[in-house]
């Protein structure tokens, strides 16, 4: 009987000895949740887009309503610095340097979710810190994207240098977000927008919208279209510079490259009557507009003929009303638009700001250049065009 009590005895203290570690195990958990390190809570990355209405390279651009294109990727820099610190200028891009981030669309939320590999995860709360910015599009030796990233040790968010692309279709809708520093696992919980890391994205090129006002042909005329506009002296180089300020903001700034004549970008795939819901856009980088000039080369059939002639005419912008300057992250519109003086028996052509929609459209035609009919077409000669005669007004219309 006692050698059976004993034996009790001692599986009642086994159990609870157990019960007691258990229960130890529970609150140790329960005390170190949020903090574990490296082990079970991934960063995710999201992003949000300012807007400016209008997309110019159906590859690279977002916008508020489209985000970050399905597929296409960003980079992203990440610090690691001590937990009792404040992010400074002097501090490396050690945790992450210009990792590939992939967009998975738009949640429900309208962030634009990424995914990336191998996964980084939130170090312990206590002992670092992380800070984070991106860019858009992701750039790498491989890449032809124009942008070349330069983040080195001891200067903050480095340097971006830019190329603008020659055509409009292949240009880039150059992003950055502001600088998020001092973020640990506990002050960047998961929110319902589903990441915790998440970036606001500003766009860092002035958007120019040209719309081709060809709707009513001119008398003589059965058809008008534009062909080309190639814009000359404008700036392609630059580079950006991110500062994350005293103030806690994130500034850029432009130093752009002065432009010379044989700088010259194209426009290209021009639809007939471009309009606002197809009009030519270019995303270039800040800069005065006044030295630089349009070339415009255009297509007409005479009354008559059933053989198109073909003409051109340059402009100035300093000698328009659409001379100013083109800042970031703003887009401007213009509309070319034909007159026709019949005194001296010439088509003109002129740059007007606004859209041809727009109730504050300028109707004001200071700056017009006659279209001098004959000339090149790509690269070939064509023969000068003949006088058009309109068996409506009986004037004649397409050489002076």
């Amino acid at each position: 009987m006692k050698k059976d009590t004993t034996m009790m005895r001692d599986a009642l203290t086994k159990i609870f000895l157990g019960l007691l570690v258990l229960l130890a195990l529970a609150s140790c958990s329960s005390e170190d949740k949020g903090t574990e390190p490296d082990v079970v809570a991934p960063i995710d990355f999201g992003a949000t887009e300012e807007n400016l209405s209008t997309r110019a390279s159906s590859t690279y651009y977002a916008t508020a309503s489209t985000g970050i294109p399905l597929g296409q990727p960003m980079g992203v820099f990440g610090y690691q610095y001590a937990a009792k610190k404040d992010w400074a200028v002097s501090d490396t891009a050690n945790f992450m340097y210009n990792r590939r981030m992939v967009s998975k669309g738009r949640n429900d939320d309208g962030h634009t979710e990424f995914y990336y590999s191998p996964l980084s995860f939130w170090p312990q709360a206590d002992t670092y810190r992380l800070a984070f910015f991106a860019y858009y599009p992701f750039a790498s030796a491989s890449s032809d994207t124009g942008i070349v990233p330069t983040v080195a040790p001891g200067t903050g968010m480095g340097t971006f240098a830019f190329t603008t692309k020659d055509k409009s279709s292949e240009q880039v809708d150059f992003m950055m977000s502001d600088l998020k520093p001092n973020l640990t696992y506990v002050s960047s919980t998961t929110t319902a927008s589903g990441d915790t890391v998440s970036f606001r994205m500003h766009h860092m090129l002035s958007q120019v919208v040209f719309h081709v006002d060809t709707v009513s042909v001119p008398s003589g005329y059965t058809s008008f279209s534009v062909k080309s506009i190639v814009m000359h002296n404008v700036a392609k180089k630059g580079t950006l510079t991110p500062t994350y300020t005293a103030g806690k903001v994130t500034t850029f700034e432009w130093t752009v490259v002065a432009a010379t004549d044989n700088d010259s970008l194209t426009v290209d795939g021009i639809q007939k009557n471009s309009t606002e819901d197809v009009p030519c856009r270019l995303l270039l980088l800040p800069q005065d507009n006044h030295d630089i000039s349009l070339r415009v080369e255009v297509e007409a059939i005479p009354v008559g003929s059933q053989r198109p002639i073909v003409g051109y005419a340059t402009m100035l912008m300093s000698g328009t009303t659409a001379a100013g300057i083109w800042k970031q992250g703003l887009t401007y519109y213009y509309t070319l638009r034909l007159k026709e003086l019949t005194k001296e028996n010439k088509l003109y052509i002129y740059i007007t700001s606004g859209a041809p929609d727009d109730p504050d459209q300028d109707d004001d035609y200071t700056g017009g250049t006659a279209i001098q009919w004959g000339g090149t077409w790509n690269g070939g000669d064509i023969d000068a065009a003949k006088k058009a005669t309109s068996s409506c007004t009986g004037f004649s219309h397409g050489l002076p």
